[in-house]
């Protein structure tokens, strides 16, 4: 039962981190990508920046298809 909770857990980490940075290192958030890298804590961070930042990945991507 532990063992699949730790699973569990180190998948949810591993998915908002790779998300969170990748949408970082697009908008060029270098400070922000290396605390991602840096810091595991339970995808909170990740989910607060992806959150406030998917406006403007949005916009950004709108003005390179332009």
């Amino acid at each position: 039962m532990l063992l699949v909770l730790v699973i569990i857990i180190t998948i949810w980490e591993v998915y908002w981190t790779y998300h969170a940075c990748w949408l970082a290192s697009k908008l060029g958030d270098k400070k922000w990508f290396l605390f991602f890298l840096t810091f595991a804590l339970l995808g909170i961070p990740e989910i607060i920046y992806i959150k406030n930042n998917r406006q403007r990945s949005i916009d950004s991507l709108e003005d390179k298809s332009d």
